[in-house]
């Protein structure tokens, strides 16, 4: 059919939209950009979006120009290509919008049936309208394509329509960001989709490119842009994250971690323009130590320096120059400061980016906290620790989170304690193993990890099931006091730790004199009201209080007084000094007569020998510990060292 009339079909939208979306790819491809789940469908629907406009600008020339450019067989692939990629192009739309929701990538499989179904429904009037000829219609001068680009428009129409109900239906599984962009960018699509319906008929204008370019845009700038600071050069978290992401176990990459300490990190970054200067100067001359050295920025007294290097010895030259660096500008620069920088080539022990800062923050809390500046570099024996480290923290976490009263990778031993008086055992210690594969782990291990991550009280719950387990099974048949058990500093002042404790205790239905709780010095007196106050609540339900490891820390003997502490377990080292030292052996005797006194109980830690033994029964201490004595033992073992009733 040809009409006799033809105005040629302007592309100066298709061409914006070329340029944007090449813009975006330059971009992406140079700013290593934050690679989240989602980002491939921006990055696809960008590349796809630069072979549409190519196709559609090829298609409008020879639809312009049909005496120059038409062959029936390359147009109708023209076409036809242009259909497809676009149909990918709504895709990777239809895609990004429905997964910002976790629900809907769960639903992931319904999701792509779904557009599936659109796709095979659109692909179906695909080769009906090629078999009805009517993708496109000859004049006399051109070649009309309106109804082709009507075709694909109602496609896009559809396309955002079923993403802004999806959206709308899930309100609530997505961020306010994401659904304030969709209500703004999805109205705006819809409008110039239909803009394009009406102006590629009535005025032959042809700007597709900007219904779907602007969106992958807005995507990326939203949620994926990292760019660099302006003055420093510095990139952020996210672009290290994807340059780790990307690179981590292809190439040898070094990474320097530099803390700076002053006591006003604001007024090191801002003080003059001179220190600012000063500051940038520092950037560039990081920069120019070696072509492959990128810049981070943490925060404003956290940096990351990223270095690609397989020479181990010119790696750690260059890490020395970045130390040189910073010793010059602390003589040269006016506000003082230090710094600690740990460098260390990232191995098989670190091979996710979570594992990456966990290693950095591992290495500089071992460093000793000095009011100078600390530099070092990573040694062998620092990977294996922190293997061994994650490897602890990594079941920590997961018996936290499983909160499993009885899980068997918390195992408890006890150790027998003897009485002076009676010449028997009559109460013992419970104490903790974390069982690490094959491996049983010592408390002074694993316990820092545990107070850190906040799981220390479910490993105190866990123990305390097991020992009142243990004694609900013997308690009738021998006889004891108690067996006690350590509460850890970080959980002496939890608000519901009496209810925690009571509440596996009551399950056992055991007396609760049964159960003691020992308690350090350090845990009593970091929050003392707190701590004091669950003690006393404790106490009421008939538990008893130890004061562990009395003497290795800074407390008063009067505020020790004022709590409710039955019994003082004294520090071995006060032991072992004391025997060699006449003036702490002085001491020691007026602690105990003092504590005694005043109705204390007393107790030492620590016997291994009879001369350790004999210097403690000769100064009074009702209660003895110690290998000399009896070794941990499992705690359902625990009652062969215990006297059985006499009715039994």
């Amino acid at each position: 059919m040809y009409i006799e009339s033809f105005v040629e079909y302007n592309y100066i939208g298709e061409i914006a939209g070329l340029l944007l979306s090449g813009l975006l790819l330059f971009v992406m491809l140079y700013v290593r950009p934050k690679k989240t789940l989602l980002f491939k469908y921006i990055f696809n629907g960008t590349i796809l979006s630069i072979v549409a406009i190519l196709f559609q600008i090829s298609i409008i020339k020879v639809a312009n120009n049909p005496d120059q450019y038409y062959n029936k067989n390359l147009f109708g692939i023209q076409l036809i290509s242009f259909l497809l990629v676009y149909n990918g192009i709504l895709y990777c739309i239809f895609s990004y919008v429905n997964m910002m929701s976790v629900v809907r990538r769960n639903q992931r499989k319904e999701f792509i049936m779904m557009y599936a179904v659109l796709s095979i429904i659109y692909v179906i009037g695909i080769i009906i309208e090629i078999a009805a000829s009517g993708l496109y219609t000859f004049t006399l001068n051109g070649i009309d394509i309106r109804h082709f680009t009507r075709y694909y428009i109602s496609a896009g129409i559809v396309c955002a329509v079923v993403c802004f109900i999806a959206s709308a239906l899930n309100r609530r599984e997505i961020s306010r960001i994401t659904w304030h962009a969709v209500c703004l960018f999805v109205p705006a699509s819809l409008v110039v989709l239909i803009g394009q319906m009406i102006y590629v008929v009535k005025a032959h204008y042809i700007f597709s490119a900007t219904t779907y370019v602007p969106i992958f845009m807005i995507g990326f700038l939203l949620f994926h842009n990292v760019p660099y600071d302006e003055l420093s050069g510095t990139q952020s978290i996210y672009a290290l994250d994807a340059y780790l992401m990307k690179n981590m176990g292809k190439k040898k990459i070094w990474v320097v971690y530099v803390i700076l300490k002053t006591l006003d990190i604001e007024n090191f970054i801002k003080k003059d323009i001179d220190s600012l200067y000063y500051g940038i100067s520092i950037c560039r001359n990081l920069e120019n130590l070696s072509p492959s050295l990128r810049l981070y920025k943490m925060s404003d007294n956290k940096f990351v320096n990223t270095l690609e290097e397989n020479d181990p010895e010119k790696a750690k030259e260059i890490i020395q120059e970045i130390r040189g660096i910073f010793d010059k500008s602390r003589v040269d620069l006016d506000v003082p400061f230090n710094y600690t920088i740990i460098a260390g080539e990232l191995r098989p022990e670190t091979d996710t980016i979570l594992k990456v800062r966990q290693f950095f923050e591992f290495i500089s809390k071992r460093l000793v906290d000095q009011n100078s500046s600390q530099f070092y570099i990573a040694k062998e024996s620092d990977y294996k620790g922190f293997s061994e480290h994650y490897e602890i923290s990594s079941v920590i976490r997961d018996i936290r989170l499983r909160e499993n009263l009885d899980d068997e990778r918390v195992v408890v031993y006890a150790q027998p304690i003897y009485s002076v008086e009676t010449g028997s055992f009559k109460s013992a210690e419970a104490l903790m193993r974390l069982k690490v594969g094959d491996k049983l782990i010592s408390p002074e291990v694993f316990i820092p990890i545990a107070e850190s991550s906040g799981s220390i009280h479910m490993l105190t719950c866990i123990i305390l099931n097991k020992v009142c387990r243990a004694i609900s099974s013997f308690d009738e048949y021998y006889d004891f006091d108690a067996i006690s058990i350590n509460c850890s500093a970080k959980e002496l002042s939890m608000e519901n730790l009496n209810r925690d404790f009571m509440e596996i205790i009551e399950k056992y239905d055991i007396d609760t004199s049964k159960i003691r709780l020992e308690v350090t010095e350090t845990a009593m007196f970091e929050n003392y009201e707190s701590a004091n106050k669950n003690m006393e609540v404790l106490s009421a339900e008939g538990i008893q209080f130890y004061l562990d490891d009395f003497g290795t820390g800074y407390s008063s003997l009067e505020r020790v007084m004022n709590c409710p502490f039955k019994t003082i377990k004294f520090d071995k080292t006060l032991l072992y000094k004391s025997l060699h030292d006449d003036r702490m052996n002085d001491i020691l005797s007026y602690m105990i007569e003092v504590f005694k006194k005043n109705g204390f109980i007393t107790l030492i830690e620590g016997v291994e020998d009879e001369s350790q033994k004999q210097y403690s029964v000769d100064r009074g201490f009702d209660y003895i510990q110690g290998y000399l004595y009896a070794k941990p033992t499992p705690i359902e073992e625990i009652k062969k060292f215990f006297n059985r009733k006499s009715s039994f």
